[in-house]
């Protein structure tokens, strides 16, 4: 009776510990389920804003929606069938190519309020196509207008570069938490890292699941931790990713003029240490400015053709209030207002010549 009754305990013991796994493992396949569902059919929350407009890309990481238009109380952004911010390619037009991101895009804008758009007017026997895509680095221009520029007819590449950011951004291997295009510098060559992105990357997990974030926030955050150009290598890896810009241009035997875009605090420095004594203006901060510098050096070191949109913004500046030029009249510091793209598209204007047979030079 007694060998009965502790054979009977076993297997109440098994049976409860069986029963246990099956709830645990049924818990955990749940939460798993749950988080790739939510992964799956991401959209942007308060942890991801690469933009409003924006979807997962396997090379790029993400990109702009073809065909699609999406609206906020303040503006309307709107694609072509080719994810460009811009009407339907006209294959009867050469193409002025505008490559960059948020500011090259327009956030903030409508569509009509674009920098591409006023280029287009100025221009208008070409089509101005807009590749811009918010949270872009330069990496990212690089491969975007790869995959865009054979089935085009470029006349001319118009590469606008964000100073304040685009050098820590091509630098790291995500940007708001989200996987992107990795490059770096080895031994004379440009390294491409990572050609293929997951949708399930340990940091895109992390960034968009709010589960994981309130499971395990430190485990995680530790473990996907974002890869990060060594210094050394970073000017390098910018310089050759802007060469590949460069020759995608000479294939089509076309030139690329390169825009330097300042964020406002650079041109207010600049503004301030021109008229006043350089102490008081330590109230802005210098390293917009400094980033603005590194990227000029670069153009002077490799004699890059280039707009030093600083200098013009600067002059502009001594008879006129520079915070309209700004996005919402200077308090977003980074995007241009409309004023702000109709005086950019003048000034890549003026910098083009064109000839009678159609080809796009630089001045």
């Amino acid at each position: 009776m007694k060998q009965k009754g502790l054979f009977e305990g076993l297997n109440f013991m098994l049976e409860k510990k069986n029963i246990l796994l099956a709830l645990a493992t049924t818990f955990l396949a749940s939460i798993m389920g749950l988080i790739l569902v939510e992964t799956y059919f991401w959209k942007s929350n308060d942890n991801f804003f690469v933009c409003e407009i924006c979807q997962f890309h396997p090379q790029l990481g993400w990109e702009t929606i073809p065909a699609k238009t999406v609206s906020n109380k303040k503006v309307t952004y709107t694609t072509n069938s080719l994810g460009m911010r811009s009407k339907e390619v006209d294959f009867s037009k050469g193409h002025i190519l505008l490559v960059g991101d948020s500011v090259t895009f327009g956030l903030g804008v409508n569509n009509d309020e674009t920098v591409s758009h006023y280029l287009g007017k100025i221009n208008n026997d070409y089509q101005v196509l807009n590749l811009g895509v918010p949270g872009y680095g330069i990496g990212q221009y690089f491969l975007n207008l790869k995959r865009h520029i054979d089935q085009l007819n470029p006349k001319i590449i118009v590469l606008v570069i964000y100073t304040a950011n685009d050098l820590n951004e091509t630098r790291k291997g995500t940007r708001f938490g989200i996987s992107k295009p990795f490059f770096s510098y080895n031994n004379g060559n440009l390294i491409y890292l990572n050609p293929e992105i997951s949708k399930f990357s340990c940091s895109n997990l992390y960034t968009r699941s709010r589960f994981l974030k309130y499971i395990t926030p430190a485990l995680l955050k530790d473990q996907c931790k974002t890869r990060v150009i060594e210094r050394n290598k970073a000017s390098p890896t910018i310089a050759k990713l802007i060469d590949g810009i460069r020759v995608l241009g000479m294939e089509k035997n076309i030139s690329t003029l390169i825009v330097l875009s300042p964020a406002l605090t650079a041109v207010k420095r600049v503004t301030c240490k021109q008229n006043k004594d350089k102490d008081s203006c330590i109230i802005f901060d210098p390293g917009f400015e400094n980033y603005y510098k590194y990227f000029s050096l670069m153009m002077d070191l490799y004699k890059l053709p280039h707009i030093d949109f600083l200098k013009t913004l600067v002059e502009y500046n001594k008879k006129n209030e520079i915070t309209f030029l700004y996005g919402n009249k200077g308090e977003d510091i980074h995007h241009y207002s409309p004023q702000g793209n109709a005086l950019l598209a003048q000034t890549i204007s003026n910098r083009l010549a064109i000839a009678t047979t159609g080809k796009i030079t630089i001045k």
